[in-house]
């Protein structure tokens, strides 16, 4: 309850707790009970990607099994109660974090999307049910164009597989939240990350991300950021909505050639390093090569 003291309970919140998401999840419904808020209103992203938290830290605190039993648990709780909550998510910040190019970016997250999505078929959900709660994030580097392309064609692919999965158009429009990358990050002179975090921001708006977060300048430098690296990450995207007017546009780079090129190409290459993946038992395996 304390954590959202003065939180408006009709703004979307993102819950990101990797594989501490079930039991955070629970307390944030906890509290949202104790203010009174409608949980059918509720606009929350819950849940985790159980392969992109296997990359990231090479173990689980559950099985595998078990981790996606939890997850089918949640959803088929949010279909009842929660209906325009997001309980499943496909993680690309592992990958982009560990140095991978925007193809492999997109074709490591569309297999761990699959992987998530076959899993909770065989525990009774729906692709339909599944496929419309599912968040993707993607992390945004400093290659300005690529990453608007990677964006866009994350939104392409995505509809792909559901409409092949046998899912809606509904079901197809993807969800899909950006952070500023770490990466790429220094320690040795931070504030130059305030202009990287702006770029990449930028580049998250453009490219037609649902929601952003922008990392502090200095949140290379210790686990709690400073509070004007906070602030300054929030004013970044104030200025970029409010000043820019950013949001005032449907398709900021729609009919751009070179994007429009670059984003082609990007799901043509993607999506044959997604079938090469899917092939050779999709990302568990790599994950465990």
């Amino acid at each position: 309850v304390q954590a959202l003291e003065g939180v408006d309970t009709e703004v979307p919140i993102l819950l990101a707790a990797s594989a501490g998401a079930i039991p955070a999840a629970a307390l944030l419904v906890a509290a949202l009970k104790a203010k009174k808020a409608d949980l059918s209103q509720a606009q929350l992203s819950l849940g985790f990607d159980p392969l992109g938290a296997l990359a990231s830290k090479g173990s689980l605190p559950m099985s595998l099994d078990q981790a996606y039993d939890q997850l089918a648990d949640l959803t088929k709780w949010a279909v009842a109660h929660a209906p325009k909550s997001l309980t499943l998510v496909a993680c690309g910040r592992p990958y982009h974090e560990s140095g991978a190019n925007a193809v492999q970016d997109l074709a490591f997250t569309l297999s761990s999307a699959v992987a998530t999505l076959r899993a909770l078929e065989a525990r009774g959900v729906s692709v339909e049910d599944a496929a419309s709660r599912m968040l993707v994030r993607l992390s945004v580097g400093g290659n300005f164009f690529m990453e608007i392309a990677k964006l866009r064609a994350m939104r392409v692919l995505w509809a792909q597989v559901v409409r092949a999965c046998g899912g809606s158009d509904e079901a197809a429009k993807i969800h899909l939240h950006a952070r500023s990358g770490l990466f790429n990050k220094t320690q040795f002179d931070p504030h130059v990350n305030m202009l990287r975090g702006t770029t990449e921001a930028f580049a998250a708006v453009v490219g037609g991300a649902d929601s952003l977060h922008v990392a502090p300048y200095d949140a290379v430098l210790s686990q709690i950021p400073s509070d004007q690296g906070r602030r300054v990450a929030r004013n970044t995207q104030i200025m970029l909505r409010e000043e820019s007017r950013l949001d005032h546009v449907v398709d900021l780079a729609g009919g751009s050639w070179a994007v429009e090129t670059l984003t082609h190409q990007l799901c043509v290459a993607a999506w044959k390093l997604f079938q090469e993946v899917e092939a050779m038992g999709g990302m568990l395996s790599l994950i465990h090569i």
